[in-house]
């Protein structure tokens, strides 16, 4: 019997040779290059399937400065609003032949600025080309200091000295009491984030309407989740005078304001008014019907992944600025109980 011929690894010349095209080419192809032509793609594609050829990806990356990798590191997974803004990004990097590699934290946690510090340094250590943070909790300098020398971008919030793409959100929250008063609210309540959070614009900006237009202002500080808006609501409910309207921080702590509401056998919002903000998927929903303020979630996603793409290919970056939310109106607001 004939000695069996040694079998040995198919290699990018051997995809080039039967290609017909340069070694170079094949390099491009793997890398997902947008600079080769779409029929040369699927030739030099079709061939290394039929010689199962497999890309070497780890001497690829130590070849070469760039991975190929952003590191995307979102604050919470539970709150839609972060699916929202990775939708951005995703759409942002589909044809740049970008590999997104996410971590994410918890709003709730109470290690929240250690967890966030050692995702971005891992993302760092693994060499990923940028990184993109949303719902970041600690300062800029913080956020440089764990990147190192790779790019970051923070999203949701405008820090000195990186670069960030956010919403206006002291306008969002002003826009929040302009409507409910607009409506012929006059106690207007706020569920807050707590004092000191780096997430405070909404509340100042409620409370810089609230005094504009020469209302008593009334917080209630509460996590924002859909449990902490039901017993921010509740605690609400349960003052001498109910007010007829509540701004929640965010749509799932409205979500939970409403359901105390009618578990209180009020209505939402014959009896309380009920604005959130973030405007998502659920507040946009043919069964909750949630008035909110849209932040540009989406947009937020996309142009923060567009600024960094920029800087890694070292273009001129426009101004920074901060985007101009809106009202959406829905069926969870509507005149006070007296004006119906």
């Amino acid at each position: 019997m004939g000695r069996a011929r040694e079998s040995r690894a198919v290699t990018m010349d051997d995809v080039a040779r039967e290609a017909g095209v340069s070694r170079a080419l094949v390099s491009l192809v793997m890398r997902g290059s947008p600079k080769v032509a779409e029929a040369t793609r699927r030739r030099v594609q079709e061939v290394a399937g039929r010689l199962g050829y497999s890309p070497n990806r780890l001497a690829s990356r130590l070849a070469s400065k760039r991975t190929g990798a952003v590191g995307v590191y979102l604050l919470d997974v539970h709150n839609p609003v972060f699916a929202d803004i990775y939708d951005g990004i995703a759409e942002a990097v589909a044809d740049a032949g970008v590999q997104l590699m996410v971590s994410l934290g918890s709003s709730t946690s109470a290690s929240t600025a250690a967890s966030e510090r050692a995702a971005i340094a891992s993302f760092a250590d693994l060499r990923v080309d940028g990184i993109l943070v949303a719902g970041y909790m600690g300062t800029g300098r913080e956020l440089l200091a764990s990147a190192g020398e790779t790019p970051a971008v923070a999203l949701t919030r405008l820090l000195d000295g990186v670069d960030s793409v956010a919403a206006d959100e002291v306008r969002g929250g002003e826009l929040a009491v302009e409507h409910l008063h607009a409506l012929g609210h006059r106690g207007i309540a706020h569920i807050a984030v707590p004092q000191g959070s780096p997430y405070g614009d909404r509340r100042a900006g409620y409370a810089s309407a609230a005094r504009r237009l020469g209302l008593r202002e009334l917080v209630v500080e509460e996590e924002m989740t859909e449990a902490g808006g039901r017993r921010a609501m509740e605690m609400l409910l349960g003052l001498s005078e109910t007010p007829s309207a509540v701004f929640a921080n965010n749509d799932l702590s409205a979500l939970g304001a409403m359901s105390a509401v009618r578990a209180a056998g009020l209505r939402v919002p014959e009896d309380v008014s009920v604005l959130g903000y973030d405007d998502t998927a659920l507040a946009a929903s043919d069964l909750v019907q949630l008035s909110s303020i849209d932040q540009h979630s989406r947009e937020i996603g996309r142009l923060g992944a567009a600024r960094l793409l920029s800087r890694l290919a070292g273009e001129a970056l426009p101004p920074q600025g901060a985007l101009a939310p809106r009202l959406i109106p829905r069926a969870s607001t509507a005149p006070p109980p007296a004006l119906h």
